[in-house]
């Protein structure tokens, strides 16, 4: 592990369209000390080509291609990256993402602030529109609905506060290498085999960011929101566009949500919110019922996977940090 290098991971699939965008924000970031980790999940498209073109004029950048022969998923492909990468922190970076010039510097000053935080984001703009926000972090509810925080609000300057927040998006975050050794799951309990698991892979995509940020605050790290740190996120599907999210993704959005709750929740911070989570559940399930009878597959997927996720919430719960009552700092997350 290189002091203060950023590993930058940029797991693609099909994003060639992105790509140069991207990858010339991060040619100009005012911190230097950067490597990029490209992981391809077996796209259709010429994104080898599109960044094979861009490092033929940028010869100075470090930037490292593996290939997967097909879509591992998103969890997989940042795992393969951490796993490769030297540095100090690790940006998790969207391909349809691009980063203001001093994203990356403002984050790591974060980090070397407060050796707490163990996870640092900025203020995502939607880049078809720079007046709306698209994530100021994550929110989870007493139902343990989690949420992009102002996605879709128009920027009146009501998050330009450095803060702690729950968790972060996925889409641009910047991680300790310190917090991620310590709660990643060792390959001993996981499926997979390939290799310990610092995104849990039973999720494939989507809702890990969640998970990750509740298993950091089991661990006694905490999570802060820089909005001098700006990013425009070039979002396909976001609130209030159900209809045009395809089925596999909210196949694999409505089991995250119980692999999330298996793994992490705890009686005492479940007992308070009891009745907004069985409420909300019910509504879910004649939702379900009547609407989407295709997402009752989920509940097979769950027994499937049932034995991995006792595995890991055991891990997890085991080894948890006692630097701070884990109840007194969660349940405040969960007040809304």
């Amino acid at each position: 592990m290189t002091s203060r290098l950023v590993s930058v991971i940029i797991v693609n699939w099909n994003g060639a369209s992105y790509l140069q965008s991207c990858l010339s924000s991060l040619s100009q970031q005012d911190y230097t000390q950067i490597e990029i980790c490209i992981v391809d999940n077996a796209s259709g498209d010429n994104s080898r080509q599109v960044v094979d073109a861009f490092c033929a004029h940028h010869h100075a950048m470090s930037i490292r291609w593996i290939q997967n022969a097909d879509n591992k998923g998103f969890c997989h492909g940042n795992n393969q990256g951490i796993r490769q990468a030297s540095g100090e922190f690790i940006l998790f970076l969207n391909a349809d993402v691009t980063l203001h010039p001093e994203f990356i510097r403002l984050l790591v000053a974060v980090m070397q602030e407060d050796p707490s935080v163990g996870i640092a984001l900025g203020k995502l703009v939607n880049a078809g529109d720079h007046r709306l926000l698209d994530s100021t972090g994550i929110v989870i509810a007493k139902n343990r609905r989690a949420a992009d925080r102002g996605q879709g609000e128009v920027d009146h300057g009501q998050y330009a506060s450095q803060e702690e927040v729950f968790g972060a998006s996925g889409a641009a975050c910047l991680c300790r290498r310190t917090m991620l050794e310590e709660i990643k799951y060792p390959r001993t309990i996981c499926s997979s085999g390939e290799g310990d698991e610092y995104l849990d892979e039973l999720f494939f995509a989507y809702k890990e960011d969640v998970d990750l940020s509740w298993r950091a605050r089991l661990f006694g790290w905490i999570c802060v929101y820089s909005p001098a740190a700006i990013g425009q996120h070039a979002r396909n599907w976001g609130a209030g566009k159900r209809r045009h999210i395809p089925e596999f993704v909210r196949h694999h959005s409505l089991k995250n949500r119980y692999l999330m709750l298996l793994k992490n929740e705890r009686f005492d911070t479940l007992l308070p919110g009891i009745i907004h989570i069985l409420w909300f559940e019910c509504l879910s399930a004649a939702y379900i019922l009547f609407r989407e009878p295709h997402l009752v597959s989920v509940v097979g997927t769950l027994i499937r996977m049932w034995p991995e996720v006792m595995r890991k919430r055991k891990m997890t719960h085991n080894r948890r940090s006692h630097r701070a009552a884990v109840t007194e700092t969660l349940l405040p997350w969960f007040s809304n």
